[in-house]
C-alpha cells in the first residue's frame, strides 16, 4: 500500500503540470487586458505600455510560461496584480474555509442519503420508494444557485434559523454560519449517492451471505451495519470523488452566493479583474484537491475490502 501510494502521488505530477498549460493559455484568452484592469480604461497608452512590461505581459507566451513554471517549482508563484501581494498568501489562507465547506458538504449528503437510500431499497418497488426516488430526480433537476437563494430566503431571511452570510468567527460559528452553504451542496449532489447506494444495496439484499446471516438470526442492527451497509459502501466512494470536480464547481458558485471568503470567491473575483496569478493557482488547488481526492477514495475502498491490495 505505501508503494501504492508513492505511486500515485508521483503520477500527480504529469497531471498538475497537463493543467498548469491548459490554464495558462485559457487565462490569456480571457477578453482584457490585465494592465488596463490595473490602471483603469483611461490609462495613457504608454503607461499600460509600461505596465505590461513590468508584469512580462510583453513577452512570448511560451517564455511567459517558462517564467511561472521555473519560479513555481521553487515555490513563488508570482504577486497578485489586483491585491499587490504574494499569490501563494492569499489562496493559502482562504483555503481551509473551501475544504471546510466541501468536507461538511460531503458529510450531509452521506447523512441524507444513507437512511432514505436504505429505505428505499428495503421497499422496493413500494410506495416509499417511489416518493424518494421522486424527491432526491426534483432534487438532481435543481441547479445550486437556485436552491441557495431559496434555503437562503427560507431559512435564514425568513424563519431567520440560520446566518446567510459571512463564514463567522471560527468554531461553532463557523460551522453555524457553513450550515446553509453546505446544505445547499448537500441537495446537489446526494440525488446521485441516494441512487447509487440503492442500487448497491439493492444487490447486496439479494447475496447468499445476507440470507445466510438472517438464518442464523443475526440481529438486525449487526446485520444491517456488518453485511448490508459496509458491502453497499464501496460504490458511494466512487461516486464521490468521481463527482468531487462538480462539487467543486458548485463550491465555486455557493462561495458567491452567501459570501464566504473562500478559493471559490477568490477565483471568480480574480477572473473579473483578470488577476492571471490567482487564477493558476487557485486553478492548480482545485486540479490537486481531485488527484488527492481520488487518492484518498482508492485508499478508502481497499480499508472496506482489504483485497483490493491485492489486486492493485
Amino acid at each position: 500500500m505505501i508503494r501504492y501510494t508513492l505511486f500515485r502521488l508521483i503520477q500527480t505530477v504529469p497531471v498538475l503540470f497537463g493543467v498548469s498549460i491548459v490554464v495558462f493559455i485559457l487565462v490569456r484568452l480571457i477578453p482584457g487586458d490585465p494592465a488596463i484592469a490595473v490602471l483603469g480604461s483611461r490609462a495613457t497608452p504608454q503607461l499600460i505600455e509600461r505596465v505590461r512590461d513590468q508584469l512580462g505581459l510583453d513577452l512570448p507566451i511560451w517564455e511567459q510560461y517558462f517564467n511561472f513554471l521555473s519560479n513555481a517549482l521553487k515555490g513563488d508563484f508570482g504577486i497578485s496584480f489586483f491585491y499587490q501581494q504574494d499569490v501563494w498568501t492569499i489562496t493559502v489562507e482562504r483555503l481551509p474555509i473551501t475544504l471546510s465547506l466541501m468536507g461538511y458538504a460531503i458529510a450531509l449528503a452521506v447523512m441524507i442519503a444513507v437512511p432514505f437510500a436504505f429505505l428505499s431499497a428495503v421497499k422496493k418497488g413500494q410506495m416509499a420508494d417511489h416518493a424518494i426516488r421522486l424527491l432526491f430526480t426534483i432534487g438532481l433537476g435543481m441547479p445550486v444557485f437556485w436552491s441557495g437563494i431559496i434555503l437562503a430566503y427560507v431559512l435564514g431571511v425568513k424563519f431567520q434559523l440560520l446566518p446567510i452570510t459571512g463564514q463567522g468567527a471560527g468554531g461553532l460559528d463557523t460551522l453555524k454560519h457553513l450550515t446553509l452553504p453546505a446544505i445547499t451542496l448537500a441537495i446537489s449532489i446526494s440525488p446521485i449517492l441516494v441512487r447509487t447506494l440503492r442500487s448497491s444495496i439493492t444487490e447486496v439484499l439479494a447475496s447468499d451471505y445476507v440470507t445466510t446471516g438472517q438464518a442464523m438470526g443475526l440481529k438486525s442492527h449487526y446485520l444491517n451495519s456488518s453485511y448490508i451497509l459496509r458491502n453497499s459502501l464501496r460504490p458511494v466512494i466512487t461516486v464521490v470523488t468521481i463527482n468531487l470536480g462538480y462539487l467543486i464547481g458548485g463550491t465555486v458558485i455557493v462561495e458567491q452566493i452567501f459570501s464566504l471568503a473562500g478559493v471559490g470567491s477568490l477565483l471568480i473575483g480574480s477572473i473579473g479583474t483578470r488577476d492571471y496569478a490567482v487564477i493558476q493557482l487557485s486553478t492548480l488547488i482545485f486540479a490537486l484537491l481531485v488527484v488527492l481526492a481520488n487518492l484518498a477514495g482508492d485508499l478508502l475502498y481497499t480499508l472496506l475490502d482489504p483485497r483490493m491490495v491485492l489486486h492493485k
